[in-house]
């Protein structure tokens, strides 16, 4: 594999997240097992699943995040979606947050926010499959400006919420654990 090589900088990638956060070392290890195992992890003709990218867009304070209502899966989720070819997932990641709410962003770091494997089930003629979430954290690219989200066609809305909001709208584990890796690294008011 190349330097330009999408699975090989995945995959380092998955091995300093995993460094970074022991506790899910073993989610980190079965991302690594997939990747390693399917040479088309980011195209969606995998069958068994594929790579896909999702941003966490927090506003600069981290006190807020931009989640969309999408349509299909009436659930409020942050922004996301499949790698275009070629594409890194932290290119999805910023492509569908555009996309999906107008808002150009910017990676707050490189390195991967949190990982979610999670089963999309059946629909017509596309069988049930696993998508092999790959997030991080976004801001806005602009901070001076009013940064207000428009929904695309996938979604019901586009929305600011806070945190508190966020959770309330969608208590799932798989948003629960990274809005608590934003309150752990959002700056604390000053006493």
């Amino acid at each position: 594999m190349s330097a330009a090589d999408p699975r090989a900088a995945l995959l380092a990638d998955l091995e300093r997240y995993a460094a970074r956060h022991p506790a899910e070392a073993e989610t980190a290890a079965r991302f690594a097992g997939f990747v390693s195992a399917h040479g088309n992890c980011f195209s969606r003709a995998c069958a068994a699943g594929h790579v896909t990218g999702s941003a966490f867009v927090a506003d600069r304070s981290l006190s807020r995040v931009l989640f969309v209502h999408h349509a299909k899966l009436d659930l409020w989720l942050q922004p996301g979606g499949h790698c275009e070819a070629g594409e890194t997932a932290l290119e999805a990641a910023l492509r569908e947050a555009e996309e999906e709410t107008g808002i150009r962003c910017v990676a707050a770091s490189d390195a991967i926010f949190d990982l979610d494997a999670h089963e999309i089930p059946a629909r017509g003629e596309l069988a049930a499959h696993v998508h092999w979430d790959v997030r991080y954290l976004l801001v806005p690219a602009d901070s001076g400006a009013v940064n207000e989200p428009r929904a695309s066609e996938e979604s019901h809305a586009a929305e600011w919420l806070t945190l508190d909001e966020a959770l309330a709208r969608n208590p799932r584990e798989s948003i629960a654990r990274p809005i608590a890796k934003l309150r752990g690294i959002a700056p604390q008011p000053a006493e």
